[in-house]
């Protein structure tokens, strides 16, 4: 029997052995992060679920159905009211009055997000839901912040998703606003509930 090939072969397999568990140990670190960061209450997540199914609905200045159309608002109040049962005011101004302040560090995926389009006017001029970081089909977008909402104007109109960066957004930004719960307080509400219905 010739051992030096014996010895050979098992210093191949074993430096593969190395190499794979290297591999499989760098790729579990790197993608650890992405799988233990927290997910959205299941009620934020139910709003924006719905909201992104009525992509494609045309844009109609004071619609507020995907039958009839929908400008921004109708868009936001229509996916409240149906999605989750909250009822929000009509206009875009009204929402932003309606909802708390939050600062952009704090902001989750449900939240709205307004726009202005003249910085120095107090009118709010258009309202979306913040999405988060999308993951998806459309690489364009991938690891990008999203919002969708309902445009009335640009290459593209209706219910649509769209980049926070995107330069008209951006330069346009406002505020970021709250009506639902957040995560952290939701999750809790549900554990209170839970525990007493033991």
């Amino acid at each position: 029997m010739n051992y030096s090939k014996y010895n050979r072969e098992n210093l191949v397999a074993a430096r593969r052995i190395f190499i794979t568990a290297a591999f499989v140990l760098f790729a579990m670190f790197r993608i650890m992060p992405l799988a233990a960061a927290p997910r959205v209450s299941e009620q934020r997540q139910a709003l924006i679920t719905y909201a992104l199914k009525l992509q494609g609905t045309p844009y109609v200045y004071g619609g507020d159905s995907p039958e009839n159309g929908m400008d921004c608002s109708g868009f936001v109040t229509y996916v409240a009211a149906n999605s989750v049962g909250v009822q929000l005011p009509r206009t875009a101004h009204s929402l932003y009055t309606a909802t708390k302040r939050i600062k952009p560090q704090e902001r989750e995926p449900g939240d709205l997000v307004f726009f202005k389009n003249d910085p120095a006017s107090e009118r709010i001029t258009h309202v979306g839901i913040y999405c988060g970081v999308y993951h998806g089909k459309n690489r364009a977008f991938e690891g990008r912040r999203v919002f969708v909402s309902a445009v009335s104007d640009g290459p593209k109109t209706g219910v649509q998703l769209t980049l926070m960066s995107q330069k008209f957004w951006k330069g346009h930004f406002f505020a970021y606003g709250r009506f639902l719960p957040s995560t952290k307080e939701y999750n809790a509400a549900v554990k209170i509930k839970n525990e007493a219905a033991k």
